[in-house]
């Protein structure tokens, strides 16, 4: 039996949940656990043996790139999991 796993790299203000009190604005100001957790999960994976996919979203793509090169180095896929991780919403009338 194969098994699939995959991560999504984002930061904890970048949830939904978050969406209408932290703005993109404020991202660069808040502490980040990104890389922290990042590295526990890759950790878990080199004891396991297993590789996954993870999706990474551009902005944490973009403000640490080694994070990105160390996922690829330990043999995982890299993914993208948009920009900013914000809905677009599009009305039509009709």
């Amino acid at each position: 039996m194969r098994n699939v796993m995959s991560f999504d790299i984002e930061d904890y203000f970048h949830v939904a949940a978050f969406a209408d009190c932290v703005s993109k604005s404020q991202w660069d100001q808040l502490p980040s656990r990104v890389e922290g957790n990042t590295k526990k999960i890759l950790d878990m994976l080199e004891t396991s043996r297993s590789h996954a996919t993870f999706f990474i979203l551009g902005w944490v793509a973009e403000k640490f790139p080694q994070l990105v090169r160390s996922i690829a180095d330990a043999g995982h896929e890299i993914a993208c999991h948009s920009l900013e991780h914000r809905r677009n919403l599009i009305c039509t009338s009709g």
